[in-house]
């Protein structure tokens, strides 16, 4: 559930930025239509002194070649604006309240028997590790321990285990949610 409530609020963080984006990238995008209608009316002129048949095909490739430069900026704009909005998400996650509540969520959700739960060593002193561990193992019904050296990421945890580990970052999650939700974009943008 909290998983849902995140992505829902980075959707709502992102459409609220995406229309000043959108607002910004329209004035960019008719600056760059008016710069290249003024080099049209300038290559027109110039045109009329070139050959009556090469003129039009010089037109043709500047107008393309402009039309391009502009799409290439609003892709560039909007893909700016997601990654910042995940990067926002991010380090609200890590200042929320409720981030020792995520990480013993995130543990209860896949641990196993036997596994060591990694802190991020960014964590340090921010959490009761002890105390997430302890409700951890009382849930579960086994008991957990920390692993010896923290982790060298931003938030989350991993779990290491002894078949496999289960990498349950923040980075890791919130490019798993952004690939699993890849209509952000089109849902952001059409």
């Amino acid at each position: 559930m909290a998983k849902q409530d995140l992505l829902n609020k980075i959707v709502s963080e992102a459409n609220e930025k995406a229309a000043s984006i959108r607002a910004d990238a329209k004035s960019r995008a008719d600056a760059l239509i008016s710069a290249a209608e003024e080099e049209s009316a300038t290559l027109s002129e110039s045109a009329r002194k070139l050959s009556a048949s090469s003129a039009p095909e010089v037109l043709k490739r500047r107008k393309s070649m402009a039309e391009l430069e502009v799409k290439k900026i609003l892709l560039e704009s909007k893909q700016a604006l997601i990654s910042k909005s995940y990067e926002e998400a991010l380090g609200r996650i890590l200042a929320s309240p409720k981030y020792s509540d995520l990480l013993f969520s995130m543990i209860c959700s896949v641990a196993e028997e036997g596994d060591v739960v990694q802190f991020a060593s960014s964590d340090d002193g921010k959490i009761n590790e002890t105390k997430i561990l302890t409700a951890a193992s009382k849930k579960l019904g086994f008991n957990l321990t920390a692993a010896k050296e923290k982790g060298d990421f931003r938030g989350g945890i991993v779990l290491l285990g002894k078949r496999y580990d289960k990498n349950l970052t923040l980075e890791t999650e919130l490019a798993r949610l952004r690939a699993e939700s890849g209509g952000v974009e089109k849902t952001l943008f059409s």
